[in-house]
């Protein structure tokens, strides 16, 4: 018998997986570069502040139609053949982007490219979901059909394995997760409505809200835009920079999150992040609205590069990536779905009300209130993780849910299975 997985396998789809992302990043990215030029008159196209502010949020708007569509598509086709399919709107509209003249144009391009992200995204989701006990994805999928050769010969070739009766055992006790799973899944209704998912409920839907709304979607789409306010550093070397921060924060939070744990991350994590923005509005403050002279100015003129590079940090190891993890451990199997789902409709929501609303809060208040506000929710943040956030480090998922829904409906749930897996022994 060998339990040894075929790690190269694993890492090939991961990277295939992640190359799917790379996509989503260049369509968040691109405005930085580009508002830049619009202003300037370097493009052949005349847009104003409010028009701008909807061709850079419209792609967030693009992405919640783009979610449902990925899980039809996902159920039906499968991840692989959905998260291909998800370059089509995404191609289409970036080709429009290179030759329109209007601004008519460019929202439907971008909420293409925001129907690319939304299908990405929540086919990445699903693979997530089905992964948390390292359950190969496309396995899931044939088992999902009874489809059981299709599900053992991709097992074998995932898991490296050449012992068919392990592969067998293994699958036996898949199939029944799968099967409890299918046999009853909840509806979005009875995920909002039942008591034993609330607590989830609450805690996922608070982490999304200091995830998206501490303004991560519209720091990184008008970045070269406050370089440009801000100092004299060059604003295209400081979206390089901060890409390739982002990346090794990024990394880098995949083994602090197992080395110091999920709750203490995020709380470092809002900490930093509200100290970091709190410090770009306080340059803002005393260069729009004190006045203070520019000798002055310049002293602290590293201040908004160093706020905004501590915040990308600080917000990639903690609170930009731990809400996907717990999103999958929170929930019981049978709902994880319609509540991966869910969330990652909450989010295209909260990312086109920050990144609409960015613009219009600046032009009317100014550049540090709009810092300051996403500084004030991630202090909120700090508060919601210490008192209403469980630790899961470490923890089985049984544990967790005894955790979530008490000890009862754990108590329940384990004997539906044990009657369920007895009654089709029987069979």
């Amino acid at each position: 018998m060998s339990g040894t997985t075929n790690r190269r396998v694993q890492y090939l789809a991961g990277i295939c997986a992640s190359l799917a992302f790379t996509f989503t990043g260049a369509t968040i990215s691109w405005s930085s570069p580009v508002i830049p030029k619009i202003k300037s008159g370097e493009v052949n196209i005349q847009l104003s502040n409010e028009q701008i502010s909807w061709v850079v949020a419209l792609a967030a708007l693009g992405a919640l139609p783009g979610c449902y569509i990925g899980q039809v598509l996902s159920e039906r086709l499968g991840r692989r053949r959905t998260v291909c399919g998800a370059a089509v709107p995404g191609i289409a509209g970036a080709a429009m982007i290179l030759f329109t003249k209007t601004a008519e144009v460019m929202y439907v391009a971008r909420i293409l490219m925001g129907i690319s992200n939304g299908i990405t995204a929540v086919v990445s989701m699903f693979i997530l979901i089905t992964d948390i006990q390292v359950i190969p994805e496309s396995p899931y999928y044939h088992l999902k059909d009874d489809r059981y050769a299709e599900a053992k010969k991709e097992f074998m070739i995932i898991k490296g394995c050449k012992d068919s009766k392990w592969a067998d055992q293994q699958l036996g006790l898949i199939r029944v997760h799968v099967r409890e799973s299918m046999e009853n899944k909840s509806t979005l209704k009875e995920l909002l409505c039942k008591v034993k998912y609330r607590k989830a409920v609450y805690i996922i839907t608070g982490l999304k809200i200091f995830q998206y709304m501490t303004g991560s979607l519209a720091i990184q789409s008008y970045l070269e835009i406050i370089f440009t306010q801000s100092s004299s550093i060059s604003g295209p070397y400081v979206s390089i920079v901060y890409g390739f921060v982002q990346l090794g924060a990024g990394v880098g939070a995949t083994f602090l999150a197992g080395y110091f744990g999920r709750r203490v991350l995020m709380i470092v994590s809002c900490s930093g992040v509200a100290l970091s923005l709190t410090a770009v509005g306080i340059y803002f403050f005393l260069q729009d609205y004190i006045k203070i002279n520019p000798e002055t100015l310049s002293a602290i003129s590293s201040l908004p590069l160093i706020g905004v590079l501590g915040f990308n940090i600080l917000y990639a190891v903690g609170i930009g990536t731990i809400p996907y993890i717990m999103q999958a451990e929170l929930f019981p199997i049978n709902v994880k779905t319609i509540a991966s789902s869910a969330a990652t409709m909450i989010s295209c929501i909260l990312n086109f009300t920050v990144t609409k609303s960015y613009q219009s809060i600046k032009d009317v208040f100014g550049h540090y209130i709009v810092f300051w506000i996403f500084a004030g929710i991630a202090y909120i943040g700090v508060v919601f993780v210490y008192f209403l956030v469980p630790e899961t480090k470490g923890k089985s998922l049984e544990e967790i849910q005894e955790f979530m829904q008490g000890p009862r409906h754990l108590e329940a749930q384990a004997l539906n299975v044990t009657e369920a897996t007895a009654k089709r022994d029987d069979e």
